[in-house]
Protein backbone atom coordinates (compact mmCIF):
# COMPACT_ATOMS: atom_id res chain seq x y z
CA UNK A 1 0.00 0.00 0.00
CA UNK A 2 1.36 3.41 -0.95
CA UNK A 3 1.43 6.17 1.24
CA UNK A 4 1.98 10.27 0.38
CA UNK A 5 1.81 13.61 2.59
CA UNK A 6 0.69 16.40 2.04
CA UNK A 7 -0.77 19.73 2.99
CA UNK A 8 -4.23 20.78 2.97
CA UNK A 9 -7.44 22.61 4.13
CA UNK A 10 -10.06 20.33 5.33
CA UNK A 11 -13.72 21.72 2.95
CA UNK A 12 -16.10 18.98 4.01
CA UNK A 13 -16.40 16.17 6.57
CA UNK A 14 -19.67 13.87 6.60
CA UNK A 15 -20.75 11.73 9.07
CA UNK A 16 -20.03 7.75 8.09
CA UNK A 17 -20.79 6.09 11.51
CA UNK A 18 -18.56 4.43 14.10
CA UNK A 19 -16.65 7.72 14.59
CA UNK A 20 -15.58 7.60 10.93
CA UNK A 21 -15.24 10.32 8.13
CA UNK A 22 -15.82 10.94 4.83
CA UNK A 23 -13.30 13.94 4.30
CA UNK A 24 -12.75 16.20 1.24
CA UNK A 25 -9.64 18.08 1.48
CA UNK A 26 -7.99 20.60 -1.24
CA UNK A 27 -4.12 20.02 -0.87
CA UNK A 28 -1.63 22.19 -2.08
CA UNK A 29 0.10 19.57 -4.24
CA UNK A 30 -2.25 17.02 -4.75
CA UNK A 31 -5.85 19.30 -5.43
CA UNK A 32 -8.66 17.72 -4.58
CA UNK A 33 -8.49 14.03 -2.13
CA UNK A 34 -11.54 12.07 -1.15
CA UNK A 35 -10.47 10.00 1.84
CA UNK A 36 -11.75 8.34 4.56
CA UNK A 37 -10.94 9.03 8.55
CA UNK A 38 -11.56 6.11 10.45
CA UNK A 39 -12.45 6.99 14.20
CA UNK A 40 -11.76 10.36 14.23
CA UNK A 41 -15.13 11.38 15.47
CA UNK A 42 -14.20 9.76 18.86
CA UNK A 43 -13.17 11.93 21.79
CA UNK A 44 -9.52 9.68 22.00
CA UNK A 45 -8.47 10.13 18.30
CA UNK A 46 -4.87 11.90 17.64
CA UNK A 47 -6.24 12.85 14.35
CA UNK A 48 -9.33 14.60 15.57
CA UNK A 49 -7.99 18.19 15.55
CA UNK A 50 -6.33 18.01 11.98
CA UNK A 51 -9.80 17.15 10.55
CA UNK A 52 -12.32 19.65 11.58
CA UNK A 53 -13.50 21.39 8.90
CA UNK A 54 -11.64 24.08 7.74
CA UNK A 55 -8.50 23.16 9.37
CA UNK A 56 -5.30 23.40 7.86
CA UNK A 57 -2.91 20.25 8.56
CA UNK A 58 -0.46 17.96 7.22
CA UNK A 59 -1.79 14.71 6.50
CA UNK A 60 -0.15 10.88 5.33
CA UNK A 61 -2.57 9.30 3.37
CA UNK A 62 -2.77 5.84 2.31
CA UNK A 63 -3.36 5.28 -0.85
CA UNK A 64 -7.04 2.81 -1.67
CA UNK A 65 -8.30 1.29 -4.82
CA UNK A 66 -11.69 2.99 -4.54
CA UNK A 67 -10.50 5.20 -1.76
CA UNK A 68 -7.59 6.72 0.06
CA UNK A 69 -7.48 6.73 3.91
CA UNK A 70 -5.67 9.44 6.44
CA UNK A 71 -3.69 7.33 8.47
CA UNK A 72 -1.86 10.53 10.33
CA UNK A 73 -2.94 14.17 10.47
CA UNK A 74 -1.15 16.67 12.67
CA UNK A 75 -2.82 20.53 12.86
CA UNK A 76 -0.90 23.37 11.44
CA UNK A 77 -3.62 25.86 12.06
CA UNK A 78 -7.30 26.48 12.63
CA UNK A 79 -9.32 29.38 12.30
CA UNK A 80 -11.16 29.71 15.76
CA UNK A 81 -13.29 33.08 14.88
CA UNK A 82 -14.88 31.09 12.20
CA UNK A 83 -17.11 29.14 14.80
CA UNK A 84 -17.81 31.76 16.69
CA UNK A 85 -19.23 34.39 14.19
CA UNK A 86 -21.89 32.74 11.99
CA UNK A 87 -21.75 35.29 9.63
CA UNK A 88 -18.08 34.10 8.92
CA UNK A 89 -18.59 30.38 8.88
CA UNK A 90 -21.61 30.60 6.58
CA UNK A 91 -18.49 33.01 4.39
CA UNK A 92 -16.17 30.33 4.94
CA UNK A 93 -18.74 27.40 4.25
CA UNK A 94 -19.51 28.75 0.76
CA UNK A 95 -15.81 29.24 -0.68
CA UNK A 96 -15.35 25.49 0.60
CA UNK A 97 -18.06 24.60 -1.55
CA UNK A 98 -17.43 26.71 -4.19
CA UNK A 99 -13.59 24.83 -4.64
CA UNK A 100 -15.38 21.56 -3.84
CA UNK A 101 -17.99 22.49 -6.82
CA UNK A 102 -14.95 24.09 -9.41
CA UNK A 103 -12.22 21.33 -9.21
CA UNK A 104 -11.88 18.02 -10.25
CA UNK A 105 -9.93 14.94 -7.99
CA UNK A 106 -6.78 14.84 -8.24
CA UNK A 107 -5.67 17.86 -10.29
CA UNK A 108 -3.02 20.41 -8.40
CA UNK A 109 -3.57 23.89 -8.57
CA UNK A 110 -1.28 25.94 -6.08
CA UNK A 111 -2.85 28.82 -7.29
CA UNK A 112 -6.37 27.93 -5.72
CA UNK A 113 -4.69 26.56 -2.29
CA UNK A 114 -2.88 29.58 -1.87
CA UNK A 115 -6.54 31.65 -2.32
CA UNK A 116 -8.23 29.69 -0.29
CA UNK A 117 -5.65 29.62 2.78
CA UNK A 118 -5.34 33.47 2.21
CA UNK A 119 -9.04 34.49 2.25
CA UNK A 120 -9.89 31.99 5.42
CA UNK A 121 -7.06 34.75 7.56
CA UNK A 122 -8.29 37.33 5.97
CA UNK A 123 -12.19 36.95 7.15
CA UNK A 124 -10.74 37.64 10.37
CA UNK A 125 -10.69 41.13 10.16
CA UNK A 126 -11.65 42.43 6.96
CA UNK A 127 -15.04 43.02 5.04
CA UNK A 128 -16.48 39.33 4.51
CA UNK A 129 -18.44 40.29 1.38
CA UNK A 130 -15.67 41.74 -0.43
CA UNK A 131 -13.56 38.83 -0.11
CA UNK A 132 -16.20 36.56 -1.11
CA UNK A 133 -16.74 38.88 -4.63
CA UNK A 134 -13.34 38.40 -5.03
CA UNK A 135 -13.13 34.83 -5.00
CA UNK A 136 -15.83 34.19 -6.89
CA UNK A 137 -14.20 36.00 -9.92
CA UNK A 138 -10.26 35.11 -8.97
CA UNK A 139 -11.91 31.16 -8.93
CA UNK A 140 -13.79 31.44 -12.16
CA UNK A 141 -10.79 32.84 -13.67
CA UNK A 142 -8.35 29.85 -12.26
CA UNK A 143 -10.90 27.06 -12.85
CA UNK A 144 -11.26 28.07 -16.35
CA UNK A 145 -14.53 30.44 -16.90
CA UNK A 146 -13.32 34.18 -16.90
CA UNK A 147 -16.15 36.76 -17.46
CA UNK A 148 -15.44 38.48 -20.24
CA UNK A 149 -15.40 42.39 -18.99
CA UNK A 150 -13.14 44.38 -21.65
CA UNK A 151 -15.44 43.56 -24.28
CA UNK A 152 -19.20 42.72 -25.57
CA UNK A 153 -18.95 38.73 -25.17
CA UNK A 154 -21.36 38.48 -28.09
CA UNK A 155 -19.99 40.93 -30.78
CA UNK A 156 -16.48 41.46 -29.23
CA UNK A 157 -17.16 45.44 -29.97
CA UNK A 158 -16.40 47.76 -27.50
CA UNK A 159 -18.61 48.63 -24.75
CA UNK A 160 -20.54 52.08 -24.86
CA UNK A 161 -23.80 53.32 -23.10
CA UNK A 162 -25.42 50.82 -20.57
CA UNK A 163 -23.99 47.84 -19.60
CA UNK A 164 -25.45 44.12 -18.52
CA UNK A 165 -23.90 41.44 -17.39
CA UNK A 166 -24.94 37.67 -19.62
CA UNK A 167 -24.37 34.71 -17.27
CA UNK A 168 -24.96 32.72 -20.13
CA UNK A 169 -22.86 34.04 -22.67
CA UNK A 170 -20.24 34.62 -19.50
CA UNK A 171 -19.63 38.28 -19.84
CA UNK A 172 -21.04 41.85 -20.34
CA UNK A 173 -22.78 43.10 -23.51
CA UNK A 174 -22.82 46.28 -25.12
CA UNK A 175 -25.99 48.48 -25.52
CA UNK A 176 -26.50 46.83 -28.76
CA UNK A 177 -26.56 43.56 -27.23
CA UNK A 178 -27.97 43.65 -24.15
CA UNK A 179 -31.18 42.04 -25.75
CA UNK A 180 -29.77 38.95 -27.03
CA UNK A 181 -30.16 37.59 -23.26
CA UNK A 182 -33.17 38.42 -21.55
CA UNK A 183 -31.86 37.63 -18.33
CA UNK A 184 -28.71 39.76 -18.25
CA UNK A 185 -28.47 41.93 -15.08
CA UNK A 186 -27.85 45.46 -15.16
CA UNK A 187 -24.74 46.88 -14.11
CA UNK A 188 -22.91 50.39 -13.85
CA UNK A 189 -19.82 51.11 -14.65
CA UNK A 190 -18.90 50.99 -10.70
CA UNK A 191 -19.33 47.77 -10.80
CA UNK A 192 -17.79 47.01 -14.26
CA UNK A 193 -14.53 48.52 -13.04
CA UNK A 194 -14.54 46.86 -9.06
CA UNK A 195 -15.02 43.60 -10.90
CA UNK A 196 -11.85 44.24 -13.06
CA UNK A 197 -10.08 45.23 -9.43
CA UNK A 198 -10.96 42.11 -7.85
CA UNK A 199 -8.82 40.18 -10.68
CA UNK A 200 -5.75 42.40 -10.30
CA UNK A 201 -5.59 43.77 -7.49
CA UNK A 202 -3.89 42.52 -4.29
CA UNK A 203 -6.07 41.28 -1.54
CA UNK A 204 -4.04 43.56 0.97
CA UNK A 205 -5.13 46.56 -1.77
CA UNK A 206 -8.80 45.44 -1.90
CA UNK A 207 -10.01 47.09 1.20
CA UNK A 208 -9.50 50.55 -1.07
CA UNK A 209 -12.57 49.27 -3.54
CA UNK A 210 -15.65 51.19 -2.80
CA UNK A 211 -19.15 49.54 -3.44
CA UNK A 212 -22.16 51.30 -2.48
CA UNK A 213 -24.76 49.03 -1.67
CA UNK A 214 -26.48 49.12 -5.58
CA UNK A 215 -23.18 48.42 -7.02
CA UNK A 216 -22.33 45.66 -4.68
CA UNK A 217 -25.58 44.14 -5.11
CA UNK A 218 -25.13 44.02 -9.02
CA UNK A 219 -21.76 42.45 -8.63
CA UNK A 220 -23.36 39.90 -6.43
CA UNK A 221 -25.79 39.25 -8.60
CA UNK A 222 -23.64 38.86 -11.88
CA UNK A 223 -21.02 36.69 -10.47
CA UNK A 224 -23.77 34.44 -8.51
CA UNK A 225 -25.74 33.79 -11.76
CA UNK A 226 -22.88 33.23 -13.68
CA UNK A 227 -21.70 30.11 -11.28
CA UNK A 228 -24.81 29.03 -11.14
CA UNK A 229 -25.22 29.14 -14.94
CA UNK A 230 -21.98 27.24 -14.88
CA UNK A 231 -22.31 24.42 -12.83
CA UNK A 232 -25.98 23.98 -14.07
CA UNK A 233 -27.57 23.90 -10.14
CA UNK A 234 -27.52 26.55 -6.44
CA UNK A 235 -24.89 25.81 -4.16
CA UNK A 236 -26.11 24.70 -0.84
CA UNK A 237 -24.42 26.93 1.30
CA UNK A 238 -26.07 30.21 -0.39
CA UNK A 239 -29.32 29.20 1.60
CA UNK A 240 -27.76 29.03 4.86
CA UNK A 241 -25.69 32.45 4.31
CA UNK A 242 -29.37 33.81 3.17
CA UNK A 243 -30.37 32.98 6.98
CA UNK A 244 -28.35 35.41 8.14
CA UNK A 245 -28.89 38.48 6.21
Amino acid sequence: MKHYKTEAVVIRAKDSGNGDKLMILFSKDQGKIKAMAHGVAKPTSRKRGAVQLFSHSRFLISKGRELDTISQGELIEIFPFLWNNLERFAQASYLAELVDAFTPEGEPNSRIFTMLLKTLHRLADSDGELLTRVFEIRLLTLSGFRPVLEHCANCQGQITGQIVFSPGLGGILCEKCREVDSKAIQLNRGALENMKLYLTWSIEKLHRVKNDPTTGNQIKQALQSYIRYTLERKLKSTDYALLLI
